[in-house]
């Protein structure tokens, strides 16, 4: 199942998940969104930003979605962080090529 029919699936599972985690937005990029995607062996790569003033607090939610999600998606996922991207190269390649899964001003699933 592609990662949009999976979200699509389990929608409300998805929302709550991002809600409870106070996501502020995640994109989809690489393989995830273009035809190289593999259902068998693809990983599925994520930008998540997540509001919260306490780096520690934002650690531990970074890394409890982060099992939560390989859960749901049931697959290995590549999770960064905006703050995580040193590389212009991968920033820009990133930037070019990624598409808002959840947008959490508007609390919603956005594609």
């Amino acid at each position: 199942m592609k990662m949009k029919e999976s979200i699509q699936a389990k929608l409300s599972e998805f929302l709550n998940l991002c809600k409870s985690h106070n996501v502020v937005s995640i994109y989809a990029f690489g393989s995830a969104v273009n035809d190289s995607f593999n259902e068998d062996t693809s990983d599925i790569d994520l930008l998540i930003e997540i509001e919260s003033q306490n780096p520690i607090e934002k650690g531990e939610l970074l890394m409890d979605i982060w099992d939560k999600l390989e859960l749901f998606f049931q697959r290995k996922v590549d999770l960064l962080t905006n703050s995580s991207i040193k590389n212009p190269v991968l920033r820009s390649n990133i930037d070019a090529t990624k598409i808002l899964l959840y947008d959490g001003k508007e609390q919603k699933v956005s594609f």
